[in-house]
C-alpha cells in the first residue's frame, strides 16, 4: 500500500441544486502513476465547484477505494449539514467540465442511491453497466426510446469512473464493500466476481437503487496501436489484440 492523503482538513463542497443544497466530497483510488489527460481533466471540472479529490495510492484499486469511503464516511457525523454525496473518480476517466453539476442535478432530483454516468468498457464496444429482466435475467440491450426519455435508469451493475454515492445508503451496504471471487475452477477467468461487480450486488441485498445517468457521458482513456495499412492509411490495433496475436499487427498492415 502506498501514500494516502487523509479526509482531515478537506471539507465537502456545499452545492446548490434544484433540490436543495448538498456537499460533495470526492474519492480516487490512484496508483504510483497515472494519465496525463486525466491529471489535466480533473481541476478543471472538479475545482470550479470547490470540489478536492481525496485519494488513497496503492496497488490494488479496492482496497484503496474502500479506506477512502470509509474515512469520508466516518467523518460524516453531523446531522445538521446538508446531506452528503460522495463523488468517486478513476483515474482514468475524462470528463466535461460541467459534467459533475449535471451528474448531481440529476442524481439528487430521483430516488437512486448511487448514479453513475455512462462509460464504455475498454477494448470491447460495450457500455459499464448491465441491466436485469423481470425475470433477474441479464438484458442484453436496451431500447433507444428508453435510453432518451429517461434521466436515470435502474441497473443492476454499473462502475466508478464517474458515479455519485449518496453518503447515508453507502453506511446501508453490507461489508466487504469490495471483494474478488474467483470462478468455481478457483481461478479469475469467465465466472468470476470482480470487486467492483460485488460492491453493486451488496448494495443490491441491502435494498438500495442504482442508476445510470443517460444525460452526462465521460471517456475512459484507453492506449491504442496504430499502424500503417494496406493503403498507407491507419488502422488501429488494441495491445491486447496484439498480444493475443503473440506480438503481430492487423491483418490489413502494411507490407
Amino acid at each position: 500500500m502506498g501514500a494516502a492523503s487523509t479526509v482531515a482538513g478537506v471539507k465537502p463542497a456545499v452545492i446548490e441544486t434544484a433540490s436543495g443544497k448538498v456537499r460533495v466530497a470526492c474519492a480516487m483510488s490512484t496508483p504510483r502513476l497515472g494519465w496525463q489527460d486525466h491529471v489535466f481533466c480533473w481541476p478543471r471540472g472538479l475545482l470550479p465547484y470547490g470540489i478536492a479529490p481525496v485519494r488513497f495510492e496503492g496497488a490494488f484499486w479496492e482496497q484503496c477505494l474502500d479506506r477512502v469511503l470509509t474515512d469520508i464516511v466516518a467523518a460524516d457525523d453531523d446531522e445538521s449539514q446538508p446531506p452528503l454525496w460522495i463523488l468517486t473518480l478513476d483515474y482514468d476517466t475524462v470528463f466535461e467540465q460541467d459534467a459533475v453539476p449535471r451528474l448531481l442535478t440529476y442524481a439528487t432530483a430521483g430516488e437512486h442511491d448511487f448514479v453513475a454516468a455512462v462509460q464504455m468498457k475498454r477494448r470491447v464496444s460495450e457500455p459499464l453497466f448491465t441491466m436485469v429482466g423481470e425475470k433477474g435475467e441479464r438484458l442484453s440491450e436496451v431500447s433507444r426510446g428508453k435510453l432518451l426519455y429517461s434521466n436515470v435508469l435502474p441497473v443492476n451493475t454499473a462502475h466508478f469512473g464517474l458515479t455519485l454515492l449518496k453518503a447515508s445508503s453507502l453506511k446501508k451496504v453490507p461489508r466487504p464493500w469490495f471483494k474478488a471471487t474467483p470462478n468455481e475452477q478457483g481461478n479469475w477467468g469467465e465466472g468470476r466476481v470482480d470487486p467492483d461487480i460485488h460492491f453493486w450486488a451488496q448494495a443490491k441485498r441491502a435494498g438500495l437503487k442504482a442508476g445510470i445517468c443517460t444525460r452526462v457521458s465521460v471517456g475512459h482513456l484507453e492506449c491504442y496501436i496504430k499502424w500503417p495499412d494496406k493503403g498507407m492509411a491507419q488502422t488501429l490495433q488494441h495491445p491486447g489484440e496484439f498480444w493475443d496475436k503473440n506480438g503481430r499487427p492487423p491483418e490489413d498492415v502494411w507490407q
